[in-house]
């Protein structure tokens, strides 16, 4: 009866050890699953994160390009109708300035 105990005991902590074994290669397997998750759902988001940023620039882009489209348009069109001036009004607008200049200078 003693024997048969020992026998039952021994057994009973063989089965324990391999439940113990099952249980810790499980964990392992769990925990190495989660790191990958957590590694693939990582790069996910960053992967829309650099998306999203990209979206942004270009759109700041284009607003930028949008909003400075007018404003170079107006200097475009300024700056033909200064090379569109004759030499006849540039030498009446010079001297229109040395009138001014030598008026100023002499009342003084």
């Amino acid at each position: 009866m003693a024997k048969e105990a020992i026998e039952a005991v021994k057994e009973a902590e063989a089965q324990a050890q391999a439940i113990l074994q099952e249980a810790t290669q499980t964990a392992k397997d769990l925990k190495q699953e989660a790191e990958t998750l957590a590694e693939e759902r990582y790069k996910s988001i960053m992967e829309e994160g650099d998306r999203e940023a990209k979206e942004l620039r270009e759109k700041a882009v284009q607003e930028a390009e949008n909003q400075s489209k007018p404003v170079l348009e107006q200097g475009l069109n300024e700056a033909k109708k200064i090379l569109e001036i004759t030499d006849a009004e540039l030498d009446a607008a010079v001297n229109i300035i040395i009138e001014r200049i030598v008026n100023v200078n002499g009342n003084s």
